[in-house]
């Protein structure tokens, strides 16, 4: 008699695939990696945004407030978390930029070098080379710990046949298991797995002035955007091109040279303009003050693309900046950095 009031399990259509059953109460998320299909994730718990995907048809059941991690867009776009969503029906969600090849690396810990006060950079030695677009990351967990896995955008462009030592920025985040013991030197040649590639954020070439716009760790995905278009002799390297790096301090401006070496490659007028918000007013910096989002050239937006990578905040209030100033939204690429210290990774 039980049965007869039990709910009904749905059926879920990913990208146009076979339908997969998802039970009562099963996320989409949970749902589709039972039944062996990689969706893009970290946290499964709400706090990273990795696993979004847009809502074509049907109805489900939102388990969190999405709004602090998703944009205006994307709510417009009817975008919602697959860690955080049970079917009420049978549902089509469409993943934008997932690729089916994703695929395990086993490797090591290689070398841990400082760039700021919480910022390293982390080489990880690969058993095989990988083969990803410039802009792409890579989820990264620690074998043999109980830390759930997390998300690093590669820091550098892909090579040609494949990467097999490859680098990510990572900044030490507060009550982050994962940051930590990936900055911990006392994990130098430690097993790491990497499953790659991941993400929609990756260099569309275009004949127009670009705009980028990088907060904290952020920039590791720009300067592989920009290392591929020099390499590649991009339409993009004879544009015009302007890179905005908002920080709290001084202490915070990093990798100064090598955005310094790819300037002089640029083929274009090439500006890079560091922005502090917490800088002491006595202190001896000349530059510019205040949010990053405050230099955003107007008279650019509405002629130009944009990539930008950071925390939700910033690039919130970047995108709202730059579609008010006439730039359209289809030419506003981002990746948003949360550091998920709510699920305590």
């Amino acid at each position: 008699m039980l049965r007869l009031f039990a709910k009904p399990d749905k059926q879920v259509v990913i990208n146009d695939g076979p339908p997969l059953v998802i039970t009562h109460k099963e996320t989409i998320l949970n749902g589709a990696l039972r039944q062996g299909i990689r969706l893009p994730y970290s946290c499964k718990v709400g706090g990273c945004g990795t696993c979004k995907c847009r809502l074509v048809e049907g109805k489900v059941r939102e388990f969190t407030d999405k709004s602090y991690l998703l944009s205006k867009q994307d709510m417009q776009n009817n975008m919602i978390l697959a860690c955080q969503s049970a079917p009420r029906s049978n549902v089509v969600v469409e993943f934008v930029g997932w690729d089916h090849n994703i695929e395990d690396f086993d490797g090591h810990i290689a070398a841990i070098t400082p760039l700021t006060h919480d910022i390293a950079r982390i080489e990880i030695e690969l058993d095989r080379p990988v083969s990803f677009r410039a802009g792409q990351y890579a989820s990264i967990e620690a074998l043999g710990t109980d830390i759930p896995a997390r998300c690093y955008s590669f820091a550098h462009r892909c090579t040609p046949g494949g990467t097999q030592q490859v680098s990510f920025f990572v900044r030490a985040v507060e009550s982050g298991r994962m940051s930590h013991w990936l900055l911990d030197e006392q994990h130098l040649n430690k097993p790491v797995r990497l499953t790659a590639p991941q993400g929609d954020f990756y260099l569309r070439d275009a004949a127009q002035p670009a705009i980028a716009v990088a907060g904290g760790s952020g920039l590791a995905p720009l300067m592989a955007v920009l290392e591929e278009a020099i390499a590649t002799d991009a339409q993009m390297v004879h544009q015009p091109f302007q890179l905005l790096f908002g920080v709290r301090t001084q202490r915070d401006i990093y990798h100064q040279a090598h955005i310094a070496q790819l300037a002089q490659q640029w083929q274009a007028e090439f500006n890079f303009l560091p922005v502090l918000s917490a800088e002491p007013g006595n202190s001896d910096w000349q530059g510019a003050r205040g949010f990053v989002t405050d230099y955003i050239d107007a008279a650019t937006c509405a002629n130009a693309s944009a990539y930008l990578c950071g925390p939700p905040p910033m690039l919130d209030a970047a995108m709202a900046s730059m579609t008010q100033a006439g730039m359209p939204a289809e030419r506003i690429f981002f990746d948003k950095f949360s550091d998920q210290s709510g699920a305590s990774f």
